[in-house]
């Protein structure tokens, strides 16, 4: 038997009725939950999206939390299927792709990526994607209808769409529709909204107690056999080798972005310059200032501060992986 209020269950009805017969985009029906949210926060309304590939109709769930559960409101306008039928007998949930006549299952196609899942880096961005969509779905950032079209024009102007049959031709060779290009931009305005909502006012004492991360690191580097221990011998060997036309270089970066073996350095030590393994020294040490790019160095840190917290306290289930791969993400 449910404790949800009656009020809240007609409420999660209506809705899902009105955004499913009105073929609502995720962004306007999330925005649409906001009072649902607003008067009933502990049962956390939720919404599912589901768009019928064969005949574009929608359907819309509205999740309702208990203590040993959750209660599942939908609606599907007629004549589509019901939400719990729509798709269900196109194909397995264990086929991905099929290929002529044989079907690629799931399991294949993640052993032929085995690379990528014993990629720390890949499982923690994928975890963070999802983690930054449960925060905007329990706390919507609203996104104004000017920040959405100065986002889109930038977003074109950073990828060379700069007419309309550019982007169009963009759009069709990534099988986008104008509203999944409206939905990413408004995804891109609402995570960097959320990341100065997390920042806040905690620039300027992160950088003070993180300061030396944002040094500048110079560091001398040569391809053709190790670097001389000493700072001096080392930038002569650099020198040497760029005369003779050998790969060398000194270069600079921030101590927070450097590899590890270059912030732990103590002598030459490998590590890859430009995709190539190279024997390098750091000679040299700037101290930091929090001027503007500084600035942006420490909110991505503030960021990824707050991401990784997040990541240690949810429980994390990976469906598709071996158990040796899912081990704590930190």
């Amino acid at each position: 038997m449910t404790i949800l209020d009656p009020a809240l269950l007609d409420a999660a009805v209506a809705l899902a009725r009105e955004l499913s017969t009105a073929r609502a985009t995720l962004r306007d029906a999330t925005e649409q939950l906001a009072p649902l949210r607003a008067r009933w926060p502990q049962a956390d309304p939720a919404l599912v999206r589901d768009e019928e590939g064969s005949d574009g109709s929608v359907s819309f769930d509205v999740l309702l939390r208990e203590p040993t559960g959750t209660v599942s409101v939908a609606y599907s306008s007629a004549p589509a299927l019901p939400w719990p039928l729509r798709g269900a007998l196109r194909h397995s949930e264990h086929h991905l792709a099929r290929v002529g006549p044989r079907t690629l299952l799931v399991g294949e196609a993640l052993a032929a990526l085995d690379f990528l899942w014993y990629d720390h880096d890949v499982l923690v961005r994928l975890v963070d994607t999802s983690l930054i969509r449960a925060e905007l779905e329990r706390c919507p950032i609203p996104v104004s209808d000017a920040d959405l079209q100065a986002a889109a024009d930038a977003y074109r102007r950073a990828k060379g769409l700069l007419d309309a049959a550019s982007t169009a031709r963009w759009l069709a060779e990534r099988g986008l529709s104008e509203v999944d290009f409206t939905e990413l931009v408004a995804d891109t305005v609402a995570v960097a909204r959320l990341r100065e909502k997390i920042v806040g006012d905690r620039v300027e004492r992160w950088f003070e107690a993180h300061r030396s991360a944002f040094d500048t690191l110079v560091v001398a580097w040569a391809a053709d056999g190790p670097l001389p221990a000493d700072p001096d011998d080392a930038l002569a060997a650099v020198a040497t080798a760029v005369r003779i036309g050998h790969a060398a270089g000194v270069l600079r970066v921030v101590a927070a972005e450097a590899a590890p073996e270059l912030r732990a350095a103590t002598g030459p030590v490998p590590t890859v310059v430009a995709g190539a393994p190279v024997s390098a020294l750091p000679v040299g040490r700037e101290p930091a200032v929090l001027n503007a790019a500084t600035r942006s160095l420490v909110e991505r840190a503030i960021f990824d501060d707050w991401l990784a917290q997040a990541r240690v306290a949810v429980d994390i289930e990976w469906f598709w992986l071996p158990r040796d791969r899912t081990a704590p993400l930190t």
